[in-house]
């Protein structure tokens, strides 16, 4: 059985959290809370994209999943002084990369066809929903590219 769009798919996803992860470590410590307003702040948009992909990666429906239980909260529901910094972060996203690769890697081409278990509208098949999951994941680290040019960082990691 075929696996290069697998293994693009791996690519692609390896390639986007290596994004992320510099992207993050462009902020400082006291930039990682600053910004613009309520959500576009670099720490809320990080843990929403590293939270979003753990549900995408969980095969549990968003009524099922707990969302933000990594850090004892949504970033909506945290005190500044509660949100994880960088680092915390960091290693939450290197899990979450683990188990997104080791999902992918177990999977052949025609595997991506089959019908999504989530019917969350992220698409009717893997394949859709992988990428449904991919692109969400680059719409936000957009936004963190602008708030570190925003605060006078270099921004737009591209991998």
């Amino acid at each position: 059985m075929s696996r290069n769009a697998v293994n693009d798919l791996i690519d692609q996803y390896q390639r986007s959290f290596k994004m992320l992860s510099m992207e993050i470590r462009r902020f400082d410590d006291q930039e990682w809370l600053k910004g613009l307003v309520f959500f576009q702040v670099p720490v809320k948009i990080a843990m929403h994209i590293v939270d979003c992909l753990d549900y995408y990666f969980s095969d549990k429906d968003g009524d099922h999943y707990k969302w933000g239980y990594r850090f004892g909260g949504g970033y909506w529901e945290l005190l500044d002084e509660r949100l994880p910094d960088r680092e915390n972060l960091l290693v939450y996203s290197k899990e979450i990369e683990n188990r997104v690769i080791t999902e992918l890697s177990s999977l052949n081409d025609e595997d991506l066809f089959s019908p999504v278990k989530i019917k969350d509208g992220s698409g009717e098949t893997q394949i859709g929903h992988y990428i449904y999951a991919l692109r969400h994941t680059m719409h936000h680290h957009g936004e963190l590219a602008t708030l570190n040019v925003f605060l006078g960082n270099e921004g737009g990691v591209w991998e």
